[in-house]
Protein backbone atom coordinates (compact mmCIF):
# COMPACT_ATOMS: atom_id res chain seq x y z
CA UNK A 1 0.00 0.00 0.00
CA UNK A 2 1.47 3.40 -1.13
CA UNK A 3 2.52 5.75 1.47
CA UNK A 4 -0.39 9.02 1.26
CA UNK A 5 0.79 12.47 1.22
CA UNK A 6 -0.10 16.41 0.38
CA UNK A 7 2.28 19.04 0.45
CA UNK A 8 0.27 21.79 -0.14
CA UNK A 9 -2.63 23.13 2.57
CA UNK A 10 -3.48 26.45 4.40
CA UNK A 11 -4.84 26.88 7.37
CA UNK A 12 -6.90 29.79 9.08
CA UNK A 13 -3.38 31.31 9.74
CA UNK A 14 -3.74 32.03 5.66
CA UNK A 15 -6.09 35.31 4.39
CA UNK A 16 -7.75 32.67 2.32
CA UNK A 17 -7.68 29.64 4.18
CA UNK A 18 -10.98 28.46 6.51
CA UNK A 19 -9.59 25.35 8.93
CA UNK A 20 -8.47 25.42 12.40
CA UNK A 21 -5.09 23.13 12.40
CA UNK A 22 -7.06 20.60 14.47
CA UNK A 23 -9.81 20.49 11.77
CA UNK A 24 -7.05 19.72 9.43
CA UNK A 25 -5.14 17.08 11.10
CA UNK A 26 -8.41 14.98 12.28
CA UNK A 27 -9.34 15.75 7.78
CA UNK A 28 -6.19 13.94 6.99
CA UNK A 29 -5.91 11.14 9.71
CA UNK A 30 -9.28 9.95 8.38
CA UNK A 31 -7.70 10.09 4.81
CA UNK A 32 -5.15 8.01 6.17
CA UNK A 33 -2.44 10.72 5.06
CA UNK A 34 0.93 10.09 5.99
CA UNK A 35 3.11 12.96 5.51
CA UNK A 36 1.94 16.57 5.58
CA UNK A 37 2.65 20.35 4.93
CA UNK A 38 1.30 23.26 6.62
CA UNK A 39 1.98 25.86 3.88
CA UNK A 40 0.08 28.99 4.92
CA UNK A 41 1.01 32.15 3.32
CA UNK A 42 4.14 34.02 4.35
CA UNK A 43 2.89 32.66 8.07
CA UNK A 44 4.84 30.23 10.30
CA UNK A 45 2.08 30.78 13.11
CA UNK A 46 0.32 27.55 12.88
CA UNK A 47 3.60 25.03 12.27
CA UNK A 48 4.01 24.45 15.67
CA UNK A 49 0.70 22.97 16.54
CA UNK A 50 0.43 21.12 13.38
CA UNK A 51 3.60 19.38 13.99
CA UNK A 52 2.29 18.24 17.49
CA UNK A 53 -1.01 17.05 17.10
CA UNK A 54 0.43 15.28 14.03
CA UNK A 55 3.04 13.54 16.33
CA UNK A 56 -0.43 12.86 18.26
CA UNK A 57 -2.50 11.17 15.37
CA UNK A 58 0.88 9.39 13.41
CA UNK A 59 1.25 12.09 11.15
CA UNK A 60 4.42 13.59 9.98
CA UNK A 61 4.01 17.24 9.54
CA UNK A 62 7.05 19.11 7.72
CA UNK A 63 7.56 22.87 8.49
CA UNK A 64 6.81 24.92 5.57
CA UNK A 65 5.69 28.26 4.04
CA UNK A 66 3.89 29.69 0.66
CA UNK A 67 6.08 33.03 0.02
CA UNK A 68 4.57 35.45 -2.37
CA UNK A 69 7.84 36.88 -4.73
CA UNK A 70 8.08 38.40 -7.62
CA UNK A 71 10.30 36.79 -11.11
CA UNK A 72 10.69 38.90 -13.93
CA UNK A 73 6.90 40.99 -12.90
CA UNK A 74 4.78 37.84 -12.75
CA UNK A 75 3.87 36.87 -9.21
CA UNK A 76 5.35 33.65 -8.37
CA UNK A 77 4.62 31.68 -5.44
CA UNK A 78 7.31 30.00 -3.87
CA UNK A 79 7.07 26.97 -1.14
CA UNK A 80 10.19 26.94 1.28
CA UNK A 81 10.20 23.08 3.18
CA UNK A 82 11.81 21.84 6.06
CA UNK A 83 12.85 25.66 7.01
CA UNK A 84 13.90 26.88 10.67
CA UNK A 85 10.43 28.28 10.91
CA UNK A 86 11.50 29.98 14.69
CA UNK A 87 14.15 32.46 13.02
CA UNK A 88 13.40 35.68 13.72
CA UNK A 89 13.67 37.25 10.01
CA UNK A 90 9.98 35.22 9.94
CA UNK A 91 8.53 37.72 12.02
CA UNK A 92 5.72 40.17 10.68
CA UNK A 93 6.28 38.80 7.21
CA UNK A 94 2.46 37.74 6.46
CA UNK A 95 1.61 41.39 7.92
CA UNK A 96 4.15 43.01 5.43
CA UNK A 97 2.99 40.79 2.53
CA UNK A 98 -0.61 41.45 3.44
CA UNK A 99 0.02 45.24 3.30
CA UNK A 100 1.16 45.45 -0.12
CA UNK A 101 -1.96 43.51 -1.28
CA UNK A 102 -4.27 45.77 0.56
CA UNK A 103 -2.51 48.53 -1.08
CA UNK A 104 -2.76 47.14 -4.59
CA UNK A 105 -6.56 46.88 -3.99
CA UNK A 106 -8.18 50.42 -4.90
CA UNK A 107 -5.65 49.73 -8.14
CA UNK A 108 -7.80 46.90 -8.54
CA UNK A 109 -10.64 47.78 -7.47
CA UNK A 110 -10.75 50.67 -10.09
CA UNK A 111 -9.46 48.72 -13.12
CA UNK A 112 -12.51 46.06 -12.48
CA UNK A 113 -15.11 48.94 -12.37
CA UNK A 114 -13.56 51.20 -15.54
CA UNK A 115 -13.56 47.91 -17.91
CA UNK A 116 -17.22 46.15 -16.47
CA UNK A 117 -18.58 49.55 -15.76
CA UNK A 118 -19.75 48.17 -12.46
CA UNK A 119 -19.06 50.28 -8.88
CA UNK A 120 -17.96 48.15 -6.18
CA UNK A 121 -18.27 49.19 -2.44
CA UNK A 122 -14.30 48.14 -1.73
CA UNK A 123 -15.03 49.05 2.03
CA UNK A 124 -17.71 46.90 2.11
CA UNK A 125 -15.65 43.98 0.81
CA UNK A 126 -13.11 44.42 3.19
CA UNK A 127 -15.79 44.67 6.42
CA UNK A 128 -17.35 41.46 4.88
CA UNK A 129 -14.19 39.49 4.60
CA UNK A 130 -13.02 39.69 8.04
CA UNK A 131 -9.95 40.12 7.99
CA UNK A 132 -9.50 37.54 5.30
CA UNK A 133 -9.00 38.10 1.79
CA UNK A 134 -11.42 40.38 0.17
CA UNK A 135 -10.62 39.46 -3.50
CA UNK A 136 -13.30 36.84 -2.92
CA UNK A 137 -15.85 39.55 -1.65
CA UNK A 138 -15.19 41.59 -4.59
CA UNK A 139 -15.48 39.10 -7.14
CA UNK A 140 -18.66 38.54 -5.51
CA UNK A 141 -20.00 41.96 -5.59
CA UNK A 142 -18.88 41.88 -9.47
CA UNK A 143 -20.63 39.07 -10.01
CA UNK A 144 -23.71 39.49 -8.21
CA UNK A 145 -24.65 43.12 -9.56
CA UNK A 146 -27.38 43.25 -11.81
CA UNK A 147 -25.09 44.74 -14.45
CA UNK A 148 -22.80 41.45 -14.85
CA UNK A 149 -25.92 39.82 -16.18
CA UNK A 150 -25.35 41.62 -19.59
CA UNK A 151 -21.57 40.88 -19.48
CA UNK A 152 -20.74 37.75 -21.75
CA UNK A 153 -17.32 37.68 -20.33
CA UNK A 154 -18.22 37.11 -16.67
CA UNK A 155 -20.94 34.71 -17.22
CA UNK A 156 -18.45 31.81 -17.64
CA UNK A 157 -18.00 32.63 -13.37
CA UNK A 158 -21.68 33.17 -12.75
CA UNK A 159 -23.96 30.07 -11.01
CA UNK A 160 -23.81 27.52 -13.63
CA UNK A 161 -20.95 28.58 -15.63
CA UNK A 162 -18.03 26.66 -16.69
CA UNK A 163 -15.91 28.37 -14.72
CA UNK A 164 -18.50 28.47 -11.57
CA UNK A 165 -16.61 25.91 -9.52
CA UNK A 166 -14.08 28.49 -8.20
CA UNK A 167 -15.29 31.52 -9.50
CA UNK A 168 -12.92 33.63 -7.39
CA UNK A 169 -9.60 31.86 -8.20
CA UNK A 170 -10.64 30.91 -11.71
CA UNK A 171 -11.24 34.30 -12.37
CA UNK A 172 -8.00 35.87 -11.12
CA UNK A 173 -6.44 32.79 -12.80
CA UNK A 174 -7.53 33.50 -16.28
CA UNK A 175 -7.95 37.60 -16.19
CA UNK A 176 -5.76 39.00 -13.72
CA UNK A 177 -2.40 37.48 -14.06
CA UNK A 178 0.65 39.10 -15.87
CA UNK A 179 0.13 40.50 -19.24
CA UNK A 180 -3.93 41.15 -18.80
CA UNK A 181 -5.55 44.66 -18.67
CA UNK A 182 -6.55 43.90 -15.04
CA UNK A 183 -3.38 43.01 -13.80
CA UNK A 184 -2.01 44.73 -10.93
CA UNK A 185 1.84 45.14 -10.32
CA UNK A 186 2.22 44.48 -6.40
CA UNK A 187 6.02 44.58 -4.95
CA UNK A 188 6.52 41.34 -3.56
CA UNK A 189 9.81 40.38 -2.55
CA UNK A 190 12.50 39.14 -5.34
CA UNK A 191 11.66 35.21 -6.41
CA UNK A 192 16.03 34.31 -6.42
CA UNK A 193 16.20 36.74 -3.01
CA UNK A 194 13.59 34.51 -1.49
CA UNK A 195 15.00 31.02 -2.59
CA UNK A 196 17.98 32.28 -1.06
CA UNK A 197 16.46 32.87 2.02
CA UNK A 198 14.85 29.80 2.32
CA UNK A 199 18.16 28.18 1.44
CA UNK A 200 20.06 30.48 4.52
CA UNK A 201 16.97 28.96 6.71
CA UNK A 202 17.82 25.36 5.92
CA UNK A 203 15.02 24.48 3.61
CA UNK A 204 14.48 23.73 0.18
CA UNK A 205 12.50 25.88 -2.36
CA UNK A 206 9.83 24.50 -4.93
CA UNK A 207 8.07 26.44 -7.27
CA UNK A 208 4.61 26.09 -6.50
CA UNK A 209 1.19 25.22 -8.83
CA UNK A 210 3.49 26.51 -12.04
CA UNK A 211 0.33 26.03 -13.77
CA UNK A 212 -0.11 28.99 -17.23
CA UNK A 213 2.29 31.15 -15.92
CA UNK A 214 5.49 29.15 -16.69
CA UNK A 215 4.17 26.30 -19.41
CA UNK A 216 6.03 26.85 -22.46
CA UNK A 217 7.48 29.73 -21.28
CA UNK A 218 11.36 28.58 -21.41
CA UNK A 219 12.40 32.35 -20.22
CA UNK A 220 10.83 31.75 -17.11
CA UNK A 221 11.53 27.98 -15.96
CA UNK A 222 15.52 29.10 -16.70
CA UNK A 223 14.79 32.33 -14.60
CA UNK A 224 13.85 29.97 -11.82
CA UNK A 225 16.17 27.72 -11.79
CA UNK A 226 19.07 30.03 -11.97
CA UNK A 227 17.73 31.07 -8.86
CA UNK A 228 18.22 28.03 -7.26
CA UNK A 229 15.50 26.34 -7.00
CA UNK A 230 15.37 22.85 -5.85
CA UNK A 231 12.35 21.41 -7.06
CA UNK A 232 9.02 22.05 -8.81
CA UNK A 233 5.29 20.75 -7.70
CA UNK A 234 4.29 19.19 -10.83
CA UNK A 235 1.29 17.83 -9.29
CA UNK A 236 -1.41 20.53 -9.07
CA UNK A 237 -5.14 20.50 -9.00
CA UNK A 238 -4.63 23.58 -11.28
CA UNK A 239 -2.76 21.82 -13.96
CA UNK A 240 -4.36 19.66 -16.38
CA UNK A 241 -3.03 16.43 -17.23
CA UNK A 242 -0.51 17.92 -20.06
CA UNK A 243 0.77 20.51 -17.69
CA UNK A 244 1.06 17.91 -15.07
CA UNK A 245 4.01 15.95 -17.84
CA UNK A 246 5.38 18.75 -18.94
CA UNK A 247 6.65 19.84 -15.60
CA UNK A 248 7.69 16.27 -14.95
CA UNK A 249 9.06 15.49 -17.74
CA UNK A 250 11.40 19.05 -17.12
CA UNK A 251 12.19 18.01 -13.82
CA UNK A 252 13.57 14.76 -14.69
CA UNK A 253 15.33 15.94 -17.24
CA UNK A 254 17.10 18.62 -15.16
CA UNK A 255 17.52 16.82 -12.23
CA UNK A 256 14.76 18.75 -9.91
CA UNK A 257 12.45 17.36 -7.25
CA UNK A 258 9.82 16.24 -7.67
CA UNK A 259 6.65 17.69 -5.22
CA UNK A 260 3.00 17.71 -5.56
CA UNK A 261 0.04 19.31 -3.56
CA UNK A 262 -3.65 19.89 -2.99
CA UNK A 263 -3.70 23.44 -2.30
CA UNK A 264 -6.25 22.77 0.56
CA UNK A 265 -8.33 25.45 1.81
CA UNK A 266 -11.72 24.91 2.55
CA UNK A 267 -14.67 27.08 1.31
CA UNK A 268 -12.63 29.37 -1.02
CA UNK A 269 -11.61 26.32 -3.09
CA UNK A 270 -14.76 23.69 -2.82
CA UNK A 271 -13.58 22.00 -5.79
CA UNK A 272 -10.01 21.11 -4.51
CA UNK A 273 -9.98 17.80 -1.99
CA UNK A 274 -7.30 17.36 0.65
CA UNK A 275 -4.70 14.47 -0.73
CA UNK A 276 -5.83 14.78 -4.44
CA UNK A 277 -4.03 15.98 -6.61
CA UNK A 278 -4.19 14.14 -9.93
CA UNK A 279 -0.72 12.09 -8.89
CA UNK A 280 -0.27 9.55 -11.97
CA UNK A 281 3.61 8.17 -10.66
CA UNK A 282 4.27 5.60 -7.75
CA UNK A 283 4.27 8.05 -4.52
CA UNK A 284 7.37 6.77 -3.63
CA UNK A 285 9.00 8.35 -6.34
CA UNK A 286 8.19 11.75 -4.80
CA UNK A 287 8.26 10.80 -0.94
CA UNK A 288 11.48 9.25 -0.84
CA UNK A 289 13.97 11.96 -2.46
CA UNK A 290 11.66 14.59 -0.84
CA UNK A 291 11.77 13.39 2.35
CA UNK A 292 15.78 12.90 1.84
CA UNK A 293 16.02 16.63 1.09
CA UNK A 294 14.14 18.08 4.06
CA UNK A 295 16.28 15.65 6.47
CA UNK A 296 12.70 13.81 7.33
CA UNK A 297 13.20 10.08 9.06
CA UNK A 298 10.28 7.99 9.37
Amino acid sequence: MEEKFDFHMHSIYSQDGELKIVDLIAMAKEKDIRYLALTDHNENKGIDQMIKLGKHNGIIVIPAIEFDTCLLDHDVHLLGYGIDHHDLSLAHLADKINGLMNDALKDRVLKLENKYGIKINLEKCIEEAHGHNPFFNIVDALLNDKKAKDIAELQPYRKGGSRSDMPAVNFFWDKCAYGSDLFVKVKYPDFARTVTWIHDLGGIAILAHPFKTFYHHDELLTAAVNAGIDGIECFSNYHDQQQNMYYLDYCLKNKLLISAGSDFHGKNKPQIVMGEFGLTIPSKEILEPFLRAVNVKD
